[in-house]
């Protein structure tokens, strides 16, 4: 809705324009002009807000990197609150330089973004023809051919395990931010590059065929919907396609096969003279010399017979390794060329296949994976994990299929259970074979312990959990209870309140990113012995789902300070956020303003750092309150803003929970960051919360 208070002063946004006693700068013949239209200027912001936050579904516009630029110009008189209009769609150049800026941030030499390689200029070019021709965004990438050969030390088996379960789940989430960006759909094609080395590595053609099936199957279990998968069969032009492969004919094929992609390597290709003139190639060479050292035993060799083995098949890997890129190339020319090798990013994105706080880049099919109590994730060679801290964790079918840390928190006496974990964090909780157990059976001590690490910790499948009296008693098993406004439950679902002035937690609304507590505060006198307003917030949040929203509707989101923190660009690490103080500004229900902040506090048992944000909420996302988020002490302000909004949302950081009927949910409130999407009122959605510390 647009104003014109003047005629020398160009039209303004109403509620671009602050309260009346703000605008004692104004002219007169300005302020009269205001005080007769406000009225209906806010009767029909009211009306405009309601229509806007009832559309609005999440979206990653609100965390986008630069600062929203759409705005009618305002005069310097008048100052400027949050924006009330919807900005525009954004332009195909603007979509494909987020998609691009998604793909930079996977690197695996990735530090900020002002660094961005030729491969992701070729990129953003590359999404933008895909864009003006409404196709889906198509990315490929030769990967995942078979376990080590060293089973002996390196692998837990021969099919995929839970190494490579969390690849194909962080690939798709890669896929997923893709999308969010560009607003279109992506795809990745994982073309299985296994008979393209195994007989060169000793591998069977039966392995082969066998680890790649079990690794579509465990794509398709995973709801990986982005990822898809071909072989060389569909490349080097035969009558074959891998939908329709049978191991029979796989296996009676796979030679040919062979032959044929050999056949698409450059004829004048010296091996030697690639390694001493091509960085990337020399790069790839050392990688495979890397780990071929331990793939391949010695076998009664000398260390010198060995050593010479090793360069012979990282060199024969590499010329066969040069006609599979080359088939690829011509399989699929438009596709953005994704690659496992780190390189210098100039004809194919190097990205990290998985999230993991390895020094060194590794893959899911060269070693075992390592989850620790804190959440974090490693690759390990078998053999080096201590069998002293950590326990082999088998899978369903009974197959090794990582390594844990060992903690009590995992040992629940006379329950048969099984732990899940989520992507990116977060753990579920099931009763195993069939078993039926009460929460009561539940103790909460071990699960407030997993949450401190891994949250959100949910309970799915037990039984009573929607009964009132049964979840208060497990809540103070878990913590001391923190009444909310006098009351110990909260019920959260829409209220179908248009009151701007209510809570919009009682909505079907979107609401920002947060923490439970940051508006309850109480004053206390600090050593000086001035009294300072500080924050009381709760140390858990206790949930129970009463009814759930359908699938795709109603999600919760949860995003890790620790994951935070991991993926925050060099020139911006936790250490230097630590040192800043924020400001936020709410209007409506909450209306206060809560000043000198700090934007990072250490976690109150792990003594972590954990951000402590409210996201900023322009009015036109809501019909209730407006949010203003600033630094107080940095003059990046805004920059540090919109990082710190984009990150929270980050697919490598932030958890997608969808809800079951009757799943009991523990987040650690201190250590998590939460929000929720919209959702649809036809399917009443209704948590009950409780806050403990």
């Amino acid at each position: 809705m647009v104003v014109q208070l003047h005629e020398n002063i160009a039209p303004i946004r109403a509620l671009d324009i602050v309260e009346s006693n703000k605008m004692d700068n104004i002219p007169l013949e300005m302020k009269d002009r205001w005080t007769s239209i406000k009225p209906a200027v806010e009767s029909k912001v009211i009306e405009l807000n309601h229509d806007t936050a009832k559309s609005d579904r999440f979206s990653p516009d609100h965390n986008a990197d630069s600062i929203d630029e759409n705005l009618d110009a305002v005069p310097k008189h008048v100052t400027k609150v949050s924006n009330v209009t919807r900005p525009p769609p954004k332009s195909i150049t603007n979509r494909a330089q987020a998609a691009a800026a998604i793909l930079n941030r996977y690197r695996i030499e990735y530090k900020r973004d002002e660094d961005i390689p030729l491969s992701i200029k070729t990129s953003q070019k590359q999404i933008e023809r895909f864009l003006e021709n409404n196709e889906a965004i198509r990315l490929v990438i030769p990967a995942f051919p078979f376990k080590s050969p060293n089973r002996s030390e390196k692998v837990l088996g021969t099919l995929p395990d839970e190494a490579e379960r969390l690849a194909l789940l962080h690939l798709n989430g890669l896929c997923l931010a893709v999308e969010d960006a560009a607003e279109c759909n992506a795809y990745l094609t994982i073309v299985s590059d296994g008979i393209t080395y195994n007989d060169i590595l000793g591998i069977s053609d039966l392995e082969v065929w066998r680890y790649g099936q079990h690794l579509r199957q465990m794509a398709e279990e995973n709801n990986c919907r982005c990822i898809r998968f071909s072989r060389i069969c569909d490349l080097v032009g035969t009558e074959y396609a891998s939908e329709t492969l049978t191991e029979a004919m796989y296996l009676e094929k796979a030679p040919e096969f062979r032959v044929l992609l050999e056949a698409n390597g450059p004829v004048d290709f010296d091996v030697i003279d690639s390694i001493e003139n091509d960085p990337d190639i020399l790069r790839t060479y050392r990688g495979y010399r890397n780990f071929l050292e331990t793939d391949l035993t010695r076998g009664g060799r000398s260390k010198s017979q060995q050593g010479r083995l090793i360069g012979d098949v990282a060199k024969a890997m590499i010329r066969r390794g040069k006609a599979f890129a080359a088939t690829i190339s011509s399989r699929y020319p438009d596709s953005i060329r994704l690659s496992i090798h780190p390189s210098g990013d100039i004809n194919k994105v190097s990205i990290a296949v998985l999230p993991q706080d390895n020094e060194t880049v590794a893959t899911p099919w060269h070693g075992a994976l390592v989850r620790n109590l804190d959440g974090r994730t490693t690759i390990s060679h078998a053999i080096s994990v201590p069998s002293l801290t950590h326990d082999l964790i088998r899978d369903v079918n009974g197959r090794p299929s990582y390594f844990r840390e060992r903690s009590e928190a995992f040992d629940w006496p006379n329950m048969n259970v099984t732990f899940e974990y989520l992507y990116p964090c977060g753990i579920i909780i099931r009763p195993a074979n069939g078993y039926q157990y009460s929460l009561s059976m539940v103790d909460m001590q071990k699960v407030r312990k997993l949450a401190m690490g891994c949250s959100p910790i949910v309970l799915r499948g037990f039984a009573n959990t929607k009964n009132e009296q049964e979840f208060v008693a497990k809540a103070w098993h878990l913590g001391p209870i923190v009444p909310f406004r006098g009351h110990t439950i909260e019920v959260v679902k829409d209220e179908s309140n248009n009151d701007p002035t209510s809570n919009n937690v009682s909505s079907a609304e979107a609401m920002p990113m947060h923490y439970d507590g940051i508006f309850v505060t109480k004053m206390v006198k600090d050593e000086a012995g001035i009294e300072r307003k500080v924050i009381t917030a709760p140390h858990f949040q206790y949930f129970v789902s009463q009814s759930a929203a359908q699938p795709g509707d109603g999600y919760t989101l949860f995003a890790s300070s620790d994951l935070l923190a991991r993926y925050l660009p060099k020139n911006n690490p936790i250490e230097r956020l630590e040192k800043l103080k924020w400001t936020c500004r709410t209007h409506g229900f909450f209306a206060s303003t809560l000043e000198d902040m700090d934007l990072v506090m250490r976690h109150p048992e792990r003594n972590t750092p954990c951000v402590r944000w409210h996201e900023s909420w322009p009015q036109w996302r809501t019909k209730f309150g407006h949010t203003d988020i600033t630094i107080d002490n940095d003059r990046g302000s805004q920059k540090v803003v919109n990082l710190i909004n984009r990150l929270t949302y980050d697919r490598r950081v932030c958890l997608r929970f969808s809800w079951n009927e009757g799943d009991v949910l523990v987040n650690d409130n201190f250590a998590m960051l939460h929000t929720r999407t919209s959702f649809s009122t036809e399917h009443p959605r209704e948590l009950w919360r409780i806050h403990t510390n």
